[in-house]
């Protein structure tokens, strides 16, 4: 009887489980990934053919996706600014709608933000750091199209994906959002503030780096 009764009691969460899994399934409709890019220089050009990645990762990681969806193997494409996402093997296009517009990516804890109300940034965001200041990241892919040897002495160049540099973002308690090149640019946005938070800067030795943009919002934001 007491197994019986156990197998009653977890059989709803099984449920509910693959529910969810299903769920981010029936709103996608056939929003499938086109692995091509155009050419000035002819037909489409497959990603195989181009060198370099459109890719964060091209390797698909279980994420969480707003705040109904788990167990979704998801990947950030930096070209199309999408995040793809495997659905029975078929790679498909995660919908820009509120309900999944927060992925995080579980084995690195890595979040995905989707700003839809942001002229810039707009589109995926990683979150650099959280609290009621934030940091965002922008990243970027470019596609640069083949071209041909300009003489018999030189050699064409092929097309290629070229990553860009990142571009930061603060966003203030007020939601008011500003691009930041440098620590010293994040500390100008609080001017009440400032000698203070360079003064930290300054004894940690702090540099613009992830880690170190971590270091100064937490003390800001304390």
């Amino acid at each position: 009887m007491k197994k019986i009764l156990t197998i009653a009691l977890f059989l709803p969460f099984v449920i509910v489980e693959a529910q969810q899994s299903l769920n981010i399934n029936n709103v996608t409709g056939t929003q499938s990934v086109f692995e091509s890019v155009a050419s000035g220089t002819g037909g489409p050009v497959k990603y195989e053919d181009i060198q370099g990645s459109p890719y964060q990762s091209p390797i698909f990681q279980k994420a969480s996706v707003g705040e109904k969806y788990g167990n979704i193997d998801v990947r950030y494409n930096a070209y199309t600014d999408d995040i793809e996402f495997l659905n029975n093997g078929k790679t498909e296009v995660l919908p820009k709608q509120d309900d999944f517009s927060r992925i995080e990516v579980l084995p690195s804890k890595q979040v995905f933000i989707y700003l839809k109300n942001s002229s810039d940034p707009k589109g995926y965001v990683t979150e650099v750091a959280k609290g009621k200041n934030s940091v965002y990241k922008k990243e970027k892919v470019i596609f640069k199209d083949a071209a041909p040897a300009p003489n018999t002495y030189q050699t064409g160049k092929p097309a290629m994906f070229v990553k860009q540099d990142p571009v930061y973002y603060v966003k203030t308690a007020s939601g008011s959002i500003s691009k930041v090149s440098s620590l010293k640019k994040i500390t100008d946005i609080f001017p009440e503030k400032e000698k203070e938070y360079n003064a930290y800067i300054k004894s940690n030795n702090l540099k613009f780096n992830d880690a170190d943009i971590v270091k100064l919002m937490t003390f800001i934001n304390q």
